[in-house]
Formats: structure tokens, C-alpha cells, sequence
């Protein structure tokens, strides 16, 4: 096999002796768009990608998925340097239509969008590249950049809805939709018609409500004093409390340098500690009644060691 060249299987299960080759085109077209655009959006500069597909059995495709530079300089570069399948298997594995161990990444985009039914509540970098996307019912999974990347994009999710989603809904015989390399069906993924609410959530989400009853207020605090009561695990900037006078708080810090220099343990907290925060309170009435407040460490402007009276000031780097 050359070594710019890799096939791909789609295949779609159940009763598919006859296929309406009319509505699986369109599905087939969203394959290759979606491969093409995806690596597109990942590398920029990199190489394209060819789409070939050619029926190979009752229901399934093989798609011939092939690299190739971009100019003739990227041509010729390549004469001297020498390279592998490894990106396009990678690629294939952000998207989600492979599972496998070539990055060491274990979500995907097709595995992100299964699990959050429906789009994110909330998106939170906990470290550098990479994401908790949390759902309304308070579930959370993490991503790699270029796995948001991807679910960022509403082209690439859209004909990932199409290639599963596409053949369930049209195609009544059709149980479920596999997807691998040919050298390594173990690794497969596969839709099944169940699961179609899931991906349908997430491409067409209902409208949120709008409750006339429910108001919203923000209000910055500069310049307010805690001590610390429980931190969190390296720079997650969630789920931390902190003393307020005798009042508990659980607030979530935007600070990233200040997240940074705890993860590296250039600050090592103490109840006896003293931050200087700006802190951002939402208050939110539902009719007539008030709701606990929730908080935001926006920056901390500094930090006294309870056994030092001279503050630090945290200065980004």
C-alpha cells in the first residue's frame, strides 16, 4: 500500500440488499466534505485530502482516502522527507469515525456529540488544549483543541449528522451505520438508529426557553478580601471555597496565571492566607423568589502568606 493512501469503510448494516442510491448520495457527498473540511480547519497548510468511494458489498462503501501536496515546493520537500498515514489516521480519529490508539486521544467528535445530547452548557478550559464541555444535567466530558475545534464548526457537525444520521432516518432497513479502516475493523464505530436523538439535539437543539419571570443580575466586587478554604486539584479552576468573613463562598477563578503558578506549586495555599480578588456575583430571581448566588474570581490582584505581612503581587509573566 503506498504510503500516502488508506482505505476507509463505510458500511451501512441490517437488511441493504437494495439501497436507494438516490438518497445515499447526498450521505456519501457529506463523507468526503466532511473529511476534506475537517482536515482543512486541523491543517491549513497541510496537505488535501482525496476522496474516492466505490461500492465494495451489499451496503458497503470503501472510501479511498489519499494525500497529496498542496505545490509543487510542498512536492518537492516531500522527495527529501518522507512521511506516514499517521495525520490522516489521526484525523480520522478526531473526527470520531475511528476509534484507536494512534494519537492516544479516547473522544472523538462523534463520541463528544453521543454523550452531550445536545450542545454544551458550558465550555471551560482547565489546562492549555484542553476542554470540559459540561451539559445542562451538569455531565461533563473532556476534549482536546482539536476535537472543540471541530464541534465548533457547524459545517463539519452538520455532515457528521448527515453520514450516520442520514441512512437511519431514510433508509428503514438500515439498523445502524459502521465506520473503519479496512485494515483494522475492531477499531470500528458505530451509530445506531437509537442513538439518533442524540446527534439530533445537537445539530438542531430546540429553542431555550425564555422565562419572562427570570432576571439575572451581575455585580463586580473589587477589591474583596477571603481566606481559603478548599482548592481544587492542579489549575481546574472549579469548585473552590474560600472564607468571606464567617460566610462560605464556592466560586470558579478565571485567573489563569494565578491557576498556573498554584498547579506549579508556586503558591501553596493556607487557610491563613489572605487573597485580594475581583469577584463577579450573579444573582438570579426566579418570579418572586431569590436564588443562591453563584461566583466568579475574575483576577486575583494579590496574595499574602499568613505568616508574611508583605504581599505578592501576581504579575503575569
Amino acid at each position: 500500500m503506498p504510503d500516502n493512501h488508506l482505505d476507509f469503510v463505510y458500511k451501512l448494516e441490517g437488511d441493504v440488499r437494495e439501497i436507494d442510491i438516490f438518497k445515499l448520495a447526498p450521505t456519501l457527498l457529506a463523507l468526503g466534505e466532511l473529511i476534506q473540511e475537517s482536515n482543512r480547519e486541523l491543517y491549513p497548510d497541510g496537505k488535501e485530502i482525496g476522496v474516492n468511494v466505490k461500492p465494495f458489498r451489499e451496503g458497503s462503501f470503501i472510501v479511498d482516502l489519499s494525500m497529496f501536496p498542496q505545490s509543487h515546493l510542498q512536492q518537492l520537500l516531500e522527495f527529501f522527507t518522507p512521511h506516514s498515514l499517521e495525520q490522516l489516521k489521526t484525523l480520522l480519529e478526531v473526527i470520531g469515525l475511528t476509534a484507536g490508539g494512534t494519537t492516544g486521544a479516547t473522544v472523538g467528535a462523534v463520541k463528544a456529540i453521543r454523550f452531550l445530547r445536545g450542545k454544551p452548557k458550558t465550555v471551560e478550559e482547565i489546562k492549555p488544549g484542553e476542554f470540559r464541555l459540561t451539559t445542562i444535567d451538569d455531565r461533563s466530558i473532556t476534549v482536546d483543541r482539536s476535537v472543540r475545534t471541530l464541534l465548533s464548526n457547524n459545517s463539519i457537525t452538520q455532515n457528521i449528522y448527515k453520514i450516520y444520521c442520514g441512512p437511519l432516518e431514510e433508509q428503514p432497513l438500515v439498523d445502524d451505520v459502521k465506520t473503519y479502516l479496512k485494515e483494522d475493523e475492531a477499531a470500528a464505530v458505530v451509530v445506531r438508529r437509537d442513538e439518533l436523538p442524540s446527534f439530533r439535539e445537537f445539530v438542531n437543539p430546540p429553542p431555550e426557553p425564555i422565562d419572562p419571570a427570570e432576571t439575572v443580575k451581575e455585580t463586580v466586587h473589587n477589591g474583596v478580601f477571603l481566606n481559603p478554604k478548599r482548592g481544587a486539584f492542579g489549575d481546574d479552576p472549579k469548585d473552590w471555597s474560600f472564607y468571606r468573613g464567617e460566610e462560605i463562598i464556592t466560586a470558579t477563578i478565571k485567573d489563569k496565571e494565578f491557576l498556573r503558578q498554584y498547579a506549579e506549586g508556586e503558591i501553596r495555599l493556607n487557610q491563613a492566607d489572605l487573597l485580594t480578588v475581583d469577584l463577579l456575583e450573579k444573582q438570579k430571581v426566579k418570579g418572586t423568589m431569590v436564588q443562591k448566588p453563584t461566583y466568579e474570581i475574575a483576577k486575583v490582584t494579590s496574595y499574602v502568606k499568613g505568616a508574611h505581612q508583605e504581599p505578592l503581587r501576581l504579575d503575569s509573566k
